[in-house]
């Protein structure tokens, strides 16, 4: 059966009807598709600790944060829209609309969106429940 009324309350991410919202049905994380500014987060209390998930959107041209590498948590990237520019240790590749990346913990990376349109996607940063941290690295 297919319900059409709300289930539960918006969650507090709802901050405008504008922006991504998330519900919670029956232990289950739904997030409505919507213009998304900066960054939608949910984590380790929403998975039980095993992941921490990123929405987001970048505008063209954006530039590339520093190189990086996380020693304790593995990143995943998956493109919805627009073009990814990455850096994966000394390569660049360029990952188009549904492409996916995996950087395993201790790869040095950075991605940026190089394209002419925004790039919209998803990031899983795993274990979710360790601390995600940014340890920079200088350019070879």
């Amino acid at each position: 059966m297919i319900r059409t009324e709300p289930l539960c309350q918006r969650s507090s991410l709802a901050a405008s009807a504008n922006l991504a919202w998330m519900d919670t049905v029956n232990g289950c994380t739904i997030i409505q598709p919507a213009s998304i500014e900066g960054l939608l987060t949910f984590g380790a209390e929403e998975t039980a600790g095993a992941y921490s998930v990123m929405i987001g959107e970048g505008p063209p041209g954006s530039p590339a944060p520093a190189l990086r590498e996380h020693p304790t948590t593995d990143e995943a990237f998956y493109v919805a829209a627009g073009e990814g520019s990455f850096q994966l240790e000394d390569e660049q590749i360029l990952v188009p609309a549904g492409g996916f990346v995996f950087v395993p913990r201790g790869i040095v990376h950075t991605v940026w969106n190089a394209g002419s349109e925004a790039l919209r996607g998803l990031i899983i940063i795993s274990p979710g429940n360790v601390e995600h941290e940014f340890v920079g690295v200088e350019a070879s």
